[in-house]
This record gives C-alpha cells, sequence and structure tokens, in this order.
C-alpha cells in the first residue's frame, strides 16, 4: 500500500517521497501536503510553513533492519498568541493517528 507525503504546488505540479527528499523540494508556493498510509490520507491546506519528519530504527550494521516506526506531516501557526507547530502523526505498525500541539 502507498505510504509516505505527497507535495501539490500553487501550479498544479506534484512531488511525492518517493521521488524527492523532503530537503531537497522547493518550499516556496506550497498550497497541501498530504501524509498518505494505506489508503487513508490527511490533508493540509494553505498553511504558511509546512513540515515533516519521519522517525525510524535499524539494528546496528544490520541495513536490511531499517525500518520507518512514524511519519509526521505538521505546520506552524498561532494559537492564543503563542507560536506552535502541529503535528499529524502516523504510528507506521498500528495505523493510530494523533495530533499534537508542540510549543515553539
Amino acid at each position: 500500500m502507498r505510504r509516505g507525503w505527497e507535495v501539490e504546488y500553487a501550479d498544479g505540479t506534484t512531488i511525492k517521497e518517493s521521488q524527492k527528499d523532503w530537503k531537497k523540494i522547493p518550499k516556496e508556493d506550497m498550497v497541501r501536503l498530504t501524509l498518505h498510509y494505506d489508503g487513508r490520507q490527511w490533508d493540509l491546506h494553505n498553511k504558511i510553513a509546512y513540515v515533516q519528519k519521519k522517525r525510524a530504527s535499524m539494528v546496528p550494521w544490520v541495513e536490511s533492519s531499517f525500518q520507518v516506526e512514524s511519519r509526521s506531516v505538521g505546520y506552524y501557526d498561532v494559537i492564543d498568541g503563542k507560536n506552535v507547530k502541529i503535528w499529524y502523526t502516523v504510528n507506521e505498525m498500528t495505523g493510530f493517528m494523533k495530533m499534537e500541539v508542540e510549543d515553539l
């Protein structure tokens, strides 16, 4: 099944996680960031700045043991006058989604 992030730009073009590393994609003019997980998706639209991260593990010196444990997408916002980062995280083993607000 399909897993990972997808970005859409103002001109309609999209880039998927499987196509490019997050650090190498343009961050300007993003209009949507989507997190896909086995047929489900979570869309973030028209935010000022988007972020993503993955949590993974690996047995030392055993490359084949590498596995992604969770994927997160988020954005920056202001809540009650405080700068925050809003995260949506899906657990890769269970499919459980959680939302967190991180104070900056």
